[in-house]
């Protein structure tokens, strides 16, 4: 186990977007009131649906600071967010029917491409997600289809691989590839989960005519993760009120652990798996908390942590780990606070795996916050 030296629907995602702009916070966000880091080359991003924008913070050990020219403007708002693995451009997607593109500059300041017009349009995604080579962009609308498209890693252009694959019915939610690239998940709300192939070398998505569906019919499945190893799909489902454990096998198809699903809040939502493989995140939408387990290897089996569940600002989304593995970033789109970072427990700490608040302050804070990702 790696040790950390430093010391992160059943409704549709428009009507979450809705939410956003009904109970958007009041500007605040918890970080050091400390003289803040400049160029730490550790970058967390914010999609905001209130303010149409995205906003930029650099992170380290003495705080976290606005990234220059943030916040960023985008005009539209967004509904999901994503970060190619090399750190090089953020993608954000709107309902108002695009995808907009940022190269990410010196000290992590963000550009829009394209002269800020957007990259794709006539599809309005609820998902994106790159895979791991950093080659293909998955996004995901509510018709409900998947749409893959080629990154140009010289320009940040997009350009659609094929037809776009109908998925099964359902509201999706997340989109999450193995760590081999083999496979692919998309959440679907009340319909499941599907299962996919991908091709890296193609691009090719292609349905498995398998799937995983909900435990009881009015039950949801919407945050997914798996863990380093590729061992476990972890799935967030509302209606039974806990996250859901489910080994993987070289097919897709899903066996799932003795225990599952583990008790969480009201309404799971984001589900994170840190980069040791040793803990796992799950936000609850309705009480405004993060569930926190211990992950056991050999079994899957979860067990909370002390303290857990952890308090965070109101509906929150979603959740990234930062680039140093030592904090983790809450989007809360109702807001008090809009963008939350908990510095994540040492394995040598009193609670490993705990969260405890960074220290509260002002800034140029995000507002309607749908999204938060990583970069260095």
């Amino acid at each position: 186990m790696q040790l950390r030296t430093n010391f992160p629907r059943i409704v549709p995602v428009f009507l979450l977007l809705c939410v956003g702009l009904c109970l958007a916070g009041c500007g605040k966000f918890f970080v050091p009131e400390t003289t803040p880091p400049s160029g730490s080359g550790n970058y967390l991003y914010v999609a905001n649906a209130t303010a149409q924008t995205a906003t930029g913070f650099s992170i380290g050990t003495s705080g976290i600071s606005n990234l220059s020219g943030s916040p960023y403007t985008l005009g539209v708002a967004p509904s999901a967010m994503v970060v190619t693995p090399g750190s090089t451009y953020v993608y954000a997607a709107s309902l108002a029917g695009a995808i907009y593109g940022y190269s990410v500059g010196t000290n992590g300041a963000l550009t829009l491409l394209n002269s800020g017009n957007a990259l794709v349009t006539g599809i309005s995604p609820v998902a994106l997600r790159v895979d791991p080579s950093g080659k293909w962009l998955i996004a995901v609308d509510l018709s409900p289809a998947a749409y893959i498209f080629s990154i140009n890693t010289s320009s940040g252009a997009l350009t659609q691989q094929g037809n776009a694959l109908g998925l099964d019915a359902g509201t999706p939610n997340r989109i999450v590839f193995t760590p081999n690239n083999s496979l692919v998940y998309i959440s679907l709300g009340t319909g499941g989960v599907d299962i996919c192939t991908f091709n890296v070398s193609s691009g090719t998505l292609t349905k498995t005519n398998q799937m995983l569906k909900p435990k009881a019919a009015a039950y949801a499945d919407q945050g997914l993760a798996v863990d380093p190893s590729g061992t476990y799909l972890f799935v967030a489902e509302t209606g039974a009120g806990g996250v859901r454990v489910l080994t993987i096998a070289t097919t897709g198809a899903l066996t799932e652990v003795t225990g599952s699903p583990f008790k969480t809040g009201v309404g799971p939502a984001a589900v994170l798996v840190d980069s040791t493989g040793t803990y796992v995140y799950v936000t609850n939408r309705a009480d405004a908390t993060i569930s926190a387990f211990t992950l056991a290897a050999a079994t899957g089996s979860l067990t909370a942590i002390s303290g857990s569940p952890f308090s965070t600002g109101t509906n929150p989304v979603d959740l990234t780990e930062d680039t140093s593995d030592t904090y983790l970033a809450v989007a809360c789109t109702g807001g008090t606070p809009d963008l939350q970072v908990f510095t994540i427990g040492s394995a040598t700490a009193t609670t490993p795996g705990g969260l405890t608040n960074f220290a509260k302050s002002q800034a140029s804070s995000p507002t309607g916050a749908v999204s938060v990702v990583a970069a260095d």
